[in-house]
């Protein structure tokens, strides 16, 4: 009868580790939840977008600065105003939130970190589109490059580990 005891408690206490863990019972990673998706969106703002994105244009690595993600509403004369600035921000926050989310959907089962490369690519190739990616001359395209490179990354490790961390 203490078998039975000391088995139900500590099939009792796995349970409750997996739960803490963010682990089901088959091992599999469990959804992100919505508050990790916008931390991470908005440290890939901070990180990605002002401090990156805004120092390789005053670099003049790339003429896509912040207010480049406000053409949609400001047009491109308006691009290096401070209004344009502070909406590309705002609009890089929501985009890096969807790319965050579709990242969380597209790649919930694996566990390879370094997929988040893939996914800088894709990234850029739906960014090359709108921002006409075959009129880049070599230096902007090498730091279009290295920017959704790394940004992918970020986004592919961080969710990665949110998700299948067992520690």
């Amino acid at each position: 009868m203490s078998m039975t005891k000391t088995r139900g408690y500590r099939d009792r206490n796995e349970t409750e580790e997996r739960e803490q863990v963010g682990v089901d019972s088959a091992g599999k990673a469990k959804a992100f939840p919505f508050v990790k998706m916008v931390e991470v969106a908005f440290w890939g703002t901070v990180f990605w977008g002002v401090i990156a994105r805004s120092l390789a244009h005053l670099l003049n690595f790339t003429p896509y600065g912040l207010g480049a993600y406000a053409r949609p509403m400001l047009g491109a004369v308006h691009e290096d105003s401070w209004p344009a600035i502070w909406l590309g921000a705002l609009m890089l926050f929501f985009e890096s939130l969807l790319a965050v989310f579709l990242y969380s959907v597209l790649f919930k089962r694996s566990r390879i970190w370094w997929s988040g490369l893939l996914y800088g690519l894709m990234l850029l190739v739906v960014a090359g589109f709108f921002f006409r990616m075959g009129n880049w001359d070599q230096s902007t395209l090498s730091t279009e490059i290295g920017w959704y490179l790394s940004y992918g990354l970020f986004v592919g490790m961080t969710v990665t580990l949110e998700q299948h961390d067992q520690a």
